[in-house]
């Protein structure tokens, strides 16, 4: 019976040391997983820095040159810590005359990057309290870009009737993840 206790308490003894051993290893590679990779942690969170810039509101008068409108710009990027984002940039028509929702009313949309327009469009069927995406999942990134937006009046396609109306607009951003699947 003695010998029966002793295989007993040499087996306790064993088991009570791979436990301990196990815990201990399993501890410790758990803390090093964490702790080794803090130079390229990021937050897991999408975070987004934009300078508004100012409101696009005025009178509109015909022009031959995008420069005699209304012209707006913002600035838009991605945290440091941030995971991958996309933006898309929206111009929001507080009052529009109704003269002025034509073809004649025109939108161009740079950015920083290049010498010629990203986007385009009119104002065609545009009604008051409306949004027009200017620019839709623009991949951000860790630097400013700064998009400039030019709204005017093309003296070749439009008569008197569109004189001195006014327009008003402010332009917002919004931004989501970026997917694995996008990448």
């Amino acid at each position: 019976m003695n010998k029966a206790i002793n295989i007993v308490i040499v087996l306790l003894i064993v088991l009570t040391i791979c436990l301990v051993t196990f815990s201990i290893t399993y501890a410790w590679f758990i803390t090093s997983k964490t702790t080794n990779n803090v130079s390229g942690a990021t937050s897991g969170k999408l975070e987004i820095v934009y300078d508004k810039g100012q409101d696009v509101t005025g009178t509109l008068r015909p022009s031959s040159s995008k420069d005699n409108g209304l012209i707006a710009t913002v600035k838009i990027r991605q945290s440091q810590t941030s995971v991958n984002g996309l933006g898309t940039i929206t111009l929001n028509v507080v009052n529009i005359a109704p003269e002025l929702a034509i073809n004649g009313l025109k939108w161009e949309l740079y950015n920083d990057y290049s010498d010629s327009s990203i986007s385009t469009g009119t104002f065609s069927g545009v009604t008051s309290n409306s949004q027009i995406d200017l620019i839709k999942d623009y991949p951000l990134t860790t630097t400013d870009t700064k998009f400039t937006l030019y709204i005017w009046l093309n003296g070749s396609e439009v008569n008197n009737s569109v004189m001195n109306k006014s327009f008003s607009a402010y332009i917002s951003a919004t931004a989501r993840s970026k997917s694995a699947n996008l990448e």
